[in-house]
C-alpha cells in the first residue's frame, strides 16, 4: 500500500500497543499484571534502539521504571516469542513510497534486489542457530541468515522469516512470495541457479545475474566450455551473443561483457586473491579471466530494447540493497550487542530489526532508495524522532502518534537533495544510462 501519514500512525500504533499485548499474553510474557507490560517492553526496546542503538540496558530499564537486573531477566524464550510474534507481523506489512518515474524502471512492473545478511549469535545458540564458519571460531559458530528483498521503483521491503546462517542463500530466497508478471530480478553470484532462471523465464519474470567463472557456455553450435575459456577467444572488447548455459544445454539466454580496464582488472584480482588467502585457496586461470571482464547474463534477449549500457545500469541498481544493510547495521545496530547471553542477544537482534524496519517505514515518507533525497540521510532524520514516537505510543492515542509523524515528514521534506558529484549517482546513470567503470 502507497505509504501516508495515517497508514503508518495506524499501523504503528497497533504494532506498538494491542498487537504487542496480544502478543505478549499469546507467549506467556505477560501471565499476570506486572510493572513491565507486553506494550512498555517493546516500546521501550524497540524505539529506544531505533533513537539510540548503542543504548545498553541502564537507558532501556529507565523509561519503564524498573532495576537493569529486572529487564535482563526479561530476556528469556517467552521475550522471543513475543518478538518473533511482533515481527511476523510487521514484515507482512508492505507500506510503499509512491513510484519513481525513472523510465528505464517503468519498463517493469517491478525492479527488486534480493540479497541475504547474516549476523552473529553467541555459540551457546549454535544448536538452533548454527553459523558458517570461518576464522573466528567462537563468531563463527552461530548466526542469523536474514533474506530481503528491496523493490526499487517503491521502496518497498520484503524480509524473510530469520534462519540459521549455515543455510544456503539460495534455499533461503523461497522464502520470499513470487514476483508477479513483468517483474525484474536482480541477484548476486550466491544465488545464481539455472532452475530458478528458467522457472523465472516460464513465469514471465525478467533476471540479470552475474556468471559464475565454471558456468558451461555454448554458442554458434560450437561444443560447450568453461565461460572463462569462452572469454579467452573473444576478439574485441565487447560481447553480445546469444549462448546455452549449463553442462546439459537447457537454458538459451543473451550475454553481455564488457573487457575492464588494466586499473579496474587489477583492482579486482588484488580484491580475489585476498578473499581467497582468507580461505586458504589460491587464484585460478578462470577467476583471473572473469576479473578482467564485466560479464552478465539476461533473459531480456532484445538487444534493440535493451542496449549493454542499460543492462549494466539496471544491474548496478542491485547495490541498493547492500546499502540498505549498511544503514541497519552501520547506523542501526542491527547485528551488535553489548550482552554476552544469547537469549539477551537474539531479543536485542529481534528487537533492532522491528526499529530499522520502522526507521525504512518513515524514509518511506520522503520517497524510495533511488528518490532525490539521500536514504542514509533520510534514516538518521527517522531515528531523531524515535523519542518524541515513543512518547506518543505510551498515550496509546492515534492522534498523538500522527502528530508527531507530520512533523517528521514536514522535517524530511525539507532535507536537500543529493548533493552533485563527479561520479554519477545510480539514479542519474538510470536517466542517462552508460558504462562508468
Amino acid at each position: 500500500m502507497i505509504i501516508s501519514v495515517h497508514g503508518l500512525a495506524a499501523a504503528l500504533q497497533n504494532l506498538l500497543t494491542d498487537a504487542a499485548e496480544i502478543a505478549a499474553q499469546e507467549s506467556g510474557f505477560c501471565r499476570r499484571r506486572r510493572k513491565i507490560t507486553g506494550a512498555g517492553f517493546v516500546q521501550s526496546l524497540v524505539l529506544g534502539w531505533m533513537g539510540n542503538p548503542k543504548a545498553d540496558l541502564d537507558d532501556l530499564a529507565a523509561p519503564l521504571g524498573v532495576t537493569v537486573q529486572s529487564l535482563q531477566e526479561r530476556f528469556n524464550d517467552r521475550a522471543l516469542d513475543l518478538l518473533g510474534r511482533l515481527l511476523v507481523q510487521a514484515m507482512a506489512i508492505l507500506f510503499e513510497a509512491r513510484p519513481e518515474t525513472i523510465p528505464l524502471l517503468r519498463r517493469f512492473v517491478a525492479v527488486v534486489a534480493e540479497d541475504g545478511t547474516v549476523c552473529s549469535l553467541p555459540a551457546s545458540l549454535a544448536s538452533k542457530y548454527p553459523g558458517c564458519g570461518g576464522s573466528d571460531s567462537e563468531g563463527g559458530r552461530a548466526g542469523v541468515k536474514l533474506m530481503v528483498r528491496l523493490e526499487l521503483i517503491t521502496g518497498a521491503v520484503s524480509i524473510g522469516a530469520p534462519a540459521p546462517a549455515r543455510d544456503s542463500d539460495r534455499a533461503r530466497l523461497g522464502d520470499l512470495p513470487p514476483l508477479p508478471r513483468g517483474s525484474l530480478r536482480l541477484v548476486d553470484l550466491g544465488f545464481f541457479d539455472l532452475e530458478r532462471m528458467a522457472r523465472d523465464t516460464a513465469e514471465g519474470v525478467s533476471w540479470i545475474s552475474r556468471a559464475p567463472a565454471r558456468l558451461k557456455v555454448q554458442s554458434d553450435g560450437e561444443p560447450a566450455q568453461n565461460i572463462s575459456d569462452w572469454l579467452k577467444h573473444q576478439r574485441g572488447d565487447r560481447v553480445d551473443a546469444t549462448v546455452t548455459l549449463g553442462r546439459k544445454g537447457g537454458l538459451t539466454c543473451r550475454l553481455v561483457a564488457i573487457r575492464a580496464s588494466r586499473k579496474v582488472a587489477q583492482r579486482r584480482l588484488t580484491r580475489m586473491r585476498k578473499k581467497l588467502s582468507k580461505k586458504g585457496r589460491k587464484l585460478s586461470d578462470a577467476q583471473r579471466i572473469m576479473c578482467e571482464w564485466m560479464v552478465l547474463i539476461t533473459n531480456l534477449v532484445d538487444a534493440a530494447s535493451f542496449t549493454l549500457e542499460q543492462l549494466w545500469v539496471l544491474y548496478r541498481a542491485r547495490w541498493q540493497v547492500e546499502l540498505l544493510f549498511k544503514r541497519w547495521k552501520s547506523g542501526g545496530g542491527l547485528g551488535q550487542s553489548r550482552g554476552r547471553i544469547g537469549g539477551r542477544v537474539l531479543g536485542e537482534l529481534l528487537a533492532k530489526l522491528l526499529a530499522v524496519l520502522i526507521k525504512h517505514w518513515g524514509t518511506l515518507l520522503r520517497g524510495g532508495p533511488l528518490s532525490i533525497v539521500s536514504a542514509t540521510r533520510a534514516t538518521k532524520c527517522v531515528g531523531k524522532w524515535a523519542e518524541r514516537l515513543a512518547a506518543a505510543a505510551g498515550t496509546n492515542r492515534l492522534s498523538e502518534i500522527a502528530d508527531v509523524l507530520e512533523q517528521l515528514k514536514e522535517s524530511l521534506d525539507r532535507l536537500p537533495k543529493r548533493p552533485r558529484r563527479k561520479r554519477p549517482t545510480t539514479r542519474q546513470l538510470l536517466y542517462i544510462p552508460r558504462f562508468t567503470p
